[in-house]
């Protein structure tokens, strides 16, 4: 055998280290199941083959069958992996004491991830109300550049920019430690470095649920934010678009002059969002109200809804009512439309706009 064959150096033996596997959180109650089954087939299926997906729900309690949908969500994609975990009993008992308002104390997880995955360096978390068209290892494989956090800024923070001064929501913090309530971030998407969380970082965030929880109007973001205020890195706003709302406002284009805002009505003219975000309590997944909210939220979520596999059978069932329902309400206005005087002529004219956008969404799924 000729001796150069022996002679090969080692490395010619020994494949490419493979890349590391993406590490993705997501925390919800049972009555998220449907939307977050979207959000994780949206996910798989922007997914890159070469890459692992480590795709974590943190629950209160679950059921089996709902375990066994979201496991449908991704069973096509083999290369992503459904991992179920429920917060540790004393964390648990902590944070039951903390249930405010709207949001559940499962919504504190995303405080406590450097505990959740004492073995983890970094994890990316996802609010279950968002839909993704691009691989969130790019989110993943962010440079932090020595940041705890990565985060978009919120759109209340563009609300502010156009107004002229900080909203009222954004001011009650400023007491508590966020001193500049422009650089208030959201918290639904998040690149987060456990490493450097666990160093101080997770006390303090306790601390301050602890002593302000009846404070604070969104107990996370906010406890996030004080913690965290101007130490982020800021994200690009496609990968958290929820700034739907704001288009359209006298002075917008002007007030986001030289921001990370400036492309915001671009994006959404061209749907080029990376990941959009459907905040607010207008749910496209619920009953079907006529306003301006549901419809933008509807046109976005559908879609990747019915290309779930999983879920059609019942989507199918649940589009075919609201589309029957917008049918009626839309056919009741326009008969009492020429009943209709003065500025109630307008108010139901205006909302017959809004039905015959709405039933486009729902037809053109």
């Amino acid at each position: 055998m000729p001796s150069s064959l022996s002679a090969a150096p080692p490395a010619a033996f020994h494949a490419a280290a493979a890349p590391p596997a993406i590490d993705v959180m997501f925390a919800v109650t049972s009555a998220w199941t449907v939307c977050l089954a979207v959000t994780l087939h949206s996910l798989a299926r922007h997914s890159n083959p070469e890459r692992n997906y480590r795709l974590w729900v943190v629950h209160d309690g679950l059921e089996e069958e709902n375990m066994q949908e979201l496991d449908k969500a991704v069973s096509g994609y083999p290369n992503a992996t459904l991992q179920f975990m429920t917060i540790p009993g004393k964390l648990e008992q902590m944070l039951r004491r903390r249930d405010v308002k709207r949001f559940s104390a499962l919504a504190y997880a995303r405080l406590l991830a450097p505990s959740l995955f004492p073995r983890h360096s970094r994890i990316v978390y996802l609010d279950a109300d968002t839909v993704l068209y691009a691989d969130v290892a790019e989110l993943y494989d962010t440079d932090l550049c020595g940041a705890a956090v990565g985060a978009v800024r919120d759109t209340a923070v563009l609300s502010s920019l156009v107004a002229g001064y900080p909203r009222r929501q954004l001011r009650k913090l400023q007491p508590l430690g966020l001193h500049d309530p422009f650089h208030y971030f959201n918290s639904g998407v998040l690149v987060l470095d456990l490493d450097r969380m666990r160093e101080d970082a997770e006390v303090r965030l306790l601390h301050v649920i602890e002593e302000h929880n009846e404070l604070l109007e969104h107990p996370d973001q906010d406890a996030l934010n004080i913690v965290f205020h101007r130490q982020i890195f800021p994200l690009p706003v496609e990968w958290n678009y929820h700034f739907q709302f704001e288009l359209g406002k006298n002075g917008l284009e002007e007030a986001c002059a030289g921001t990370e805002f400036a492309g915001v009505s671009n994006i959404h003219a061209t749907c080029s969002w990376k990941l959009f975000h459907m905040i607010g309590s207008k749910k496209p997944w619920l009953f079907p109200e006529k306003s301006e909210e549901y419809i933008v939220s509807a046109s976005v979520w559908w879609k990747p809804a019915m290309e779930t596999a999983s879920l059609r059978p019942h989507l199918s069932q649940l589009l075919e009512e609201f589309t029957q329902w917008t049918r009626r309400q839309l056919r009741h206005n326009q008969w009492h439309l020429p009943f209709s005087f003065g500025n109630g002529f307008r108010k139901r004219k205006a909302r017959i706009n809004l039905l015959k956008r709405l039933l486009r969404v729902f037809e053109g799924v």
